[in-house]
């Protein structure tokens, strides 16, 4: 029990230090778009993992970004906590029941994440735990009838192919106002988000090709480093967060947690530090074999809450080979909602030079069930000898796909009406025209013709 802990520790210890390490390794990446916004304040940036966002009632913000509000004000928190980010400290009320928006002067076209941050604070003319209103990037509804009672962070990836990107918050009636903290808006790799290769798992579990991915609007629900620790956007070079996989495990006693200290082999046509950092790709789950016989077989399983009743969603797995000690040793499958996702995965064949630790990803499109939960697992192949008989899985990303028909259905429905009343106008208008004249011709038809003086005998 005592070496077991021991080991416990010590793999801790060197995830904890492998973290630390990896932030000074790790190459910048510089977006094309970059908008960081301090909602809520006039005159202060804040600085939040090393990122400065600009205060959104500047004069210099305004004209770079902030295009107009209607009904907005600046609220600043009069009792943060001594733990409280100095971001979270302020917010961009939006009240008088009309829209507000925001305009993002986009420099190029593509995909872009569009993150909003919200912290709920009690001031004395307002309280934001009771704020409930919906929010539009571009013409989705990507949060409708949204309220929070906590701190929370939502991101959304967004294809954009305008030069003016706009987001806009709406009070819901009743509530009558509506808040942000923080938003950010910025490029992201031209190969974050591509077309083609993404396998969709059909109702039945057939397995077939997804196209146009890029053109979703995808909203994060999951995003986990498997087999390792939280990772801040202190360690991530798109400024996400990852959180660990335990409490997702169904049963924590399959699984083993991997770790080494050798950077990726990234490699041309696979994963990116910008797809996922380092540190997800230096650690995982791998199958416990520690009190399992010879040749066993048995998967490793997470359950995941999802939106349910056939919700669309996007699921990324990561994989990285770091417990093989050769080639063409690890062969196992993949499963999502108990339906075969890639049989026979063999990670030495996956990249264009075949080599050990070299990251990468495959993309799913799967559709919720009933039960709210995404299954996926991972166990031995047929090919697997009884001696390398494994599984692995490095990290996992899940996506709901914003809904087509969420748009702006108010602002659209009120051009469709006032275009419906003046093509309607119009035509009535024309109509009487019409009418007026035919009237016309047909009285001075009937006009009498003055008849010729009588003769008297």
């Amino acid at each position: 029990m005592e070496t077991r802990n021991c080991l416990q520790f010590l793999t801790s210890l060197s995830l904890t230090l492998l973290c630390y390490l990896l932030h000074f390794s790790a190459a910048d990446f510089t977006p094309a778009d970059n908008y960081l916004l301090n909602c809520g304040s006039t005159t202060t940036n804040a600085s939040f993992y090393n990122r400065v966002f600009h205060a959104d009632g500047s004069s210099t913000t305004k004209s770079d970004s902030l295009s107009t509000t209607t009904g907005s004000i600046s609220l600043k928190n009069p009792n943060p906590s001594q733990d409280s980010p100095a971001l979270y400290n302020t917010a961009r009320v939006f009240t008088g029941g009309g829209d507000s928006i925001y305009r993002f002067h986009i420099r190029r076209n593509g995909t872009h994440l569009v993150r909003f941050h919200f912290s709920p604070f009690v001031s004395q003319d307002f309280n934001l735990n009771s704020a409930k209103f919906s929010v539009f990037v571009g013409e989705f509804l990507v949060l409708g009838d949204f309220s929070t009672q906590v701190v929370v962070v939502k991101e959304f990836v967004v294809k954009v192919e305008i030069d003016v990107l706009e987001i806009m918050f709406r009070p819901v009636n009743g509530s009558g106002f509506g808040f942000v903290n923080a938003i950010e808006v910025f490029s992201a790799p031209n190969d974050f988000i591509i077309d083609d290769g993404a396998r969709f798992i059909t109702a039945s579990g057939a397995t077939e090709e997804y196209t146009n991915l890029s053109s979703r609007v995808l909203e994060v629900i999951h995003r986990i480093n498997v087999g390792g620790l939280n990772l801040t956007p202190f360690n991530d070079t798109l400024w996400r967060t990852w959180i660990p996989d335990e409490d997702f495990l169904v049963f924590k006693y399959t699984a083993k947690r991997v770790v080494t200290t050798d950077t990726p082999n990234y490699q041309k046509g696979g994963s990116t530090r910008e797809i996922a950092p380092d540190n997800v790709y230096m650690t995982a789950q791998e199958m416990n074999r520690e009190n399992a016989t010879i040749g066993a077989r048995f998967n490793i399983t997470w359950d995941f809450p999802v939106v349910s009743g056939g919700a669309r969603h996007l699921v990324r797995l990561h994989f990285c080979d770091i417990v093989s000690s050769s080639l063409y040793q690890l062969y196992f499958n993949v499963y999502i909602n108990d339906y075969s996702a890639y049989k026979n995965l063999d990670l030495s064949t996956m990249t264009i030079r075949p080599m050990l630790s070299s990251p990468w990803y495959i993309d799913f499109v799967v559709d919720s069930d009933d039960s709210g939960v995404m299954r996926i697992s991972v166990g031995p192949s047929d090919w697997s000898t009884p001696l390398k008989m494994n599984a692995i899985l490095n990290g996992v990303e899940i996506m709901k796909m914003v809904h087509v028909t969420g748009s702006k259905t108010g602002k659209k429905k009120k051009r469709v009406w006032i275009l419906v009343v003046s093509v309607v106008g119009g035509f009535i208008i024309l109509c009487l025209a019409v009418l007026v004249v035919l009237l016309s011709f047909k009285c001075k038809k009937k006009k009498p013709k003055p008849r010729p003086a009588e003769s008297v005998g």
